[in-house]
């Protein structure tokens, strides 16, 4: 992800990207029902989680598409794109609210703050555990006492798990998908906009946290400030 070319990237473009991120989101899912169908059940999960931070990388691109240029040139394009924790919290609370028009802001502010903190705290705890376990869908490793684990270790019941929140969190941007998405993400109603500036003033007091509660909380402080 060149961060430079997105901050000088027009709305419209990075429009077609959040799309294009929703559609690999969900032919991640579809790859990831294959293998498991196959047998293949470590890589599934793998995918699966991957298509997850896939949904989150989605909002974050509309979330940028909506942000005037002045407010994009200061966003945190790294943090929003790259931190991994964050793409699969916000995978998550899209899950939950979805992004159709006029876009995810609406549902983010209508919804009750009890209702989102709850929300966020189940996020942060699926990104805990999918950051760690995604790795173990690929590779050897050793844990703390010493014990060998193999990517065949992981069971038909945690890929579904897996699989069925991948497939909630690539549901709620099917929305995207449609034809006139990029013209509605392009164009965002105000709600769009003060979510967006709540966003970046968030991540600006984060500091260099990136863990699954410093992202949840950068969403929770997001929903704090738009309802001010």
């Amino acid at each position: 992800m060149h961060l430079g070319a997105v901050k000088e990237a027009q709305a419209r473009v990075l429009a077609r990207g959040a799309v294009a991120a929703a559609r690999n989101a969900r032919d991640l899912v579809q790859d990831a029902e294959l293998l498991s169908g196959a047998g293949h059940l470590a890589r599934a999960y793998s995918l699966a989680g991957l298509a997850v931070e896939e949904v989150g990388k989605a909002g974050s691109l509309a979330a940028l598409a909506a942000m005037p240029e002045k407010l994009r040139a200061r966003a945190p394009v790294g943090r929003m794109l790259e931190w991994h924790q964050m793409k699969l919290v916000s995978g998550q609370l899209i899950a939950a609210l979805s992004i159709s028009p006029p876009g995810l802001a609406t549902r983010f502010v209508t919804k009750p703050m009890g209702e989102v903190a709850e929300v966020l705290d189940s996020a942060q705890v699926f990104a805990r555990d999918v950051d760690r376990l995604k790795q173990r869908g690929l590779y050897v490793d050793v844990d703390r006492s010493g014990h060998i684990q193999e990517p065949c270790e992981v069971t038909v019941a945690e890929v579904r798990e897996q699989l069925d929140r991948a497939e909630r969190a690539a549901s709620a941007v099917n929305a995207l998908l449609d034809p006139s998405a990029s013209l509605w993400l392009a164009n965002p109603p105000a709600a769009g906009i003060e979510f967006s500036r709540a966003l970046v003033s968030a991540c600006g007091e984060m500091g260099s946290a990136r863990s699954p509660e410093a992202a949840a909380d950068v969403l929770r402080n997001t929903a704090i400030k738009i309802r001010g």
